[in-house]
């Protein structure tokens, strides 16, 4: 549905969307809608200006069959990356992990971020 309106809409819109959820046949899924449509199937997506600092940092670090704990501090290590070179990142992370269970939400401020250009 959102490909479809990206795409009938690709000269009046200005953004790409990722999709990811949980259900009984697909377990986790996450699909990357990108500017001017299409549908694109990832074991994760990212997107957004700060996301051009970080595919290499996500190609090499990403292993399929990550526990949940794995994931938040892959996520929270590639937003962290993204927001120290590009300042429209932001300043906190917002997290939410879709499970079979629900939804739970992950919160860290600027003061907790991870950073990685001052380890000796």
């Amino acid at each position: 549905m959102l490909e479809g309106i990206i795409y009938q809409n690709k000269d009046r819109l200005s953004a790409g969307i990722i999709v990811a959820g949980w259900d009984n046949n697909n377990a986790g899924t996450v699909y990357n809608v990108p500017l001017g449509g299409g549908l694109f199937k990832a074991p994760w997506a990212i997107g957004g200006s700060g996301s051009t600092y970080i595919y290499g940092y996500c190609d090499a670090t990403f292993r399929e069959g990550w526990g949940r704990d794995e994931t938040v501090e892959f996520v929270r290590n590639a937003l962290a990356l993204a927001m120290s070179r590009d300042g429209s990142s932001g300043g906190t992370i917002r997290m939410a992990i879709i499970t079979q269970d629900g939804v739970e939400r992950i919160f860290v401020p600027g003061d907790q971020l991870p950073r990685f250009w001052d380890k000796a």
